[in-house]
């Protein structure tokens, strides 16, 4: 504007007002900057609030720094699923203190949760004793069934650390089972609409994850997995070891335990257990499982 005016001055005679459209346009651009900057941050917070307790501070910032990722409304996703249970928490409960009964129960669900947090999984809900966690939201994540497999085997291998530092201290031993399954369900923000709302997931194949949990007692297996999870653990299991470990199980066994029949479905769900092998083990798939159909009668 001001070229334009000294042009029209110099070579027309033409004299037009320079500082007021100056001033006008340079409040104006600072104000359209400063409202950015301050939804930006209201976005950013906005974010932080919602997020902050469900997944890793990774996460969080991929959110801000990308917000169209950050869908809370209803959506269908492929999604891994992981319900984590303490197996004698009854029994420990009963015989101990309400103050000792909370403050071990914090301690397993704190370690438990900085491992979730480390494989980058979105943490649902406590119920109890009982961890809910998924994969494949908010952020797309095409390896969720990986990191909730090497999730599980870490937390198994944290509540080793604890139960030994429990018994040191002489306490109860808690031990915990991990039921895991790959599916599509609903994820968002799903609650009484400024009253409580939560970010989780609801459907079909988050009921079956919840009772493959419950298979880990059945068949004496810390970790029990679904048909559809295994099926995308044995490439990884048979692929070449990378430097950044990604897309490779090493020293894991994933064997067959059977078919389960679970009520509500027609047809039978293959179960595998997953378990860790001695760093000298090669990983390995063992197929051959017996023939009869267990029968889940619980919902």
């Amino acid at each position: 504007y001001a070229a334009v005016a000294q042009y029209l001055f110099v070579k027309q005679g033409i004299w037009i007002p320079v500082f007021n459209p100056l001033l006008t346009i340079a409040v104006t651009f600072i104000t359209l900057t400063v409202l950015s900057f301050m939804t930006k941050e209201r976005q950013a917070k906005e974010i932080r609030t919602m997020f902050s307790s469900y997944v890793s501070p990774r996460i969080v910032e991929e959110l801000i720094k990308f917000p169209a990722k950050a869908t809370l409304g209803g959506q269908r996703k492929e999604l891994t699923m992981l319900f984590a249970d303490l197996i004698n928490f009854t029994t420990f409960s009963e015989k101990h203190s309400a103050e000792d009964v909370v403050t071990q129960l914090n301690e397993y669900l704190g370690g438990m949760t900085d491992v979730v947090f480390r494989w980058n999984g979105t943490l649902d809900k406590f119920v109890g004793d009982e961890m809910v966690v998924f994969w494949g939201a908010p952020l797309d994540q095409p390896d969720h069934a990986e990191l909730a497999i090497k999730c599980a085997l870490h937390m198994r291998k944290r509540l080793g650390e604890l139960q030994e530092k429990w018994k040191t201290e002489g306490k109860f031993q808690l031990d915990t089972g991990i039921g895991i399954n790959t599916g599509t369900a609903l994820v968002g923000n799903i609650g009484a609409e400024g009253k409580k709302m939560d970010y989780t997931m609801i459907g079909d194949q988050v009921n079956l994850a919840a009772r493959f949990q419950g298979l880990t007692r059945k068949f004496g297996c810390p970790i029990v997995v679904t048909e559809s999870t295994a099926e995308r653990l044995k490439s990884m299991i048979g692929a070449e070891e990378k430097s950044d470990n990604r897309g490779h199980l090493g020293h894991v066994s994933l064997r067959k335990l059977g078919s389960v029949k679970v009520k509500g479905k027609d047809k039978p769900v293959g179960a595998y257990a997953v378990e860790s092998l001695q760093r000298e083990e090669s990983s390995k798939v063992e197929e051959a499982a017996p023939e009869e159909t267990v029968e889940m009668t619980e919902k």
